[in-house]
């Protein structure tokens, strides 16, 4: 994962880097727009502080290796992440500042959502994978393991589960670093078997010994 740092032209400082999922898999029209932009990847920009985030796909060639200058007009024509109502216009038209630029004015409407109002990348099946100091190697993806069940951000190696039922809208775009963090909050499958087995009390039915 490429990262630069880099001061635009009104004197702020920036942080950027890119990130290339393993699949992204459309389940709609609207979401199939989508897809053709993360499919490939993209770059993501943060103020240091924090208070701003952009999002541009697919990548441009070589872009950690530009001025700051070039990243400065990059920045200009990327989605803004967390709008919160801000708006730009686009072929005369005006639409949400998070919109990527390949989807068509009349798909606008149809572009999933979530509570907050982010663009919900939930269900374009965004897998991304880091490596944990030691070596492992991890993949992140958003999974529902059966329709009544909620979904959760699971965490897999080849040996571990961990699952977060709460989760940043932006997980797809944060660094290795924040995963590995946000991993850290998640409980375990194994941590799971042991607190279902304690909150059964004495009085409660206990699983058949010889049952498989």
């Amino acid at each position: 994962m490429a990262v630069r740092e880099f001061t635009a032209l009104d004197g702020r400082r920036w942080r950027a880097w890119d990130v290339s999922p393993e699949s992204v898999a459309p389940l709609t029209r609207a979401e199939d727009y989508l897809a053709d932009c993360f499919r490939d990847g993209w770059v993501v920009f943060e103020t240091i502080d924090g208070s701003e985030k952009r999002r541009l796909c697919p990548p441009p060639y070589a872009w950690d290796h530009r001025s700051d200058a070039n990243l400065d007009e990059l920045l200009m024509r990327a989605e803004v992440l967390r709008p919160r109502g801000q708006l730009r216009v686009r072929h005369d038209a005006i639409v949400p500042a998070d919109l990527p630029p390949n989807v068509p004015l009349d798909m606008v409407s149809e572009v999933p959502r979530d509570l907050d109002g982010d663009i919900d990348m939930r269900y374009l099946g965004v897998v991304r994978s880091f490596r944990y100091p030691e070596g492992e190697v991890w993949r992140a993806s958003v999974v529902e393991d059966n329709p009544d069940a909620p979904l959760v951000l699971r965490f897999s190696s080849e040996s571990h589960i961990i699952d977060l039922t709460t989760w940043p809208s932006d997980w797809a775009d944060r660094t290795d670093e924040h995963l590995i963090a946000l991993m850290k909050q998640g409980r375990s499958s194994v941590e799971r078997r042991r607190r279902d087995r304690q909150s059964n009390g004495p009085d409660d039915p206990q699983p058949d010994a010889g049952a498989r």
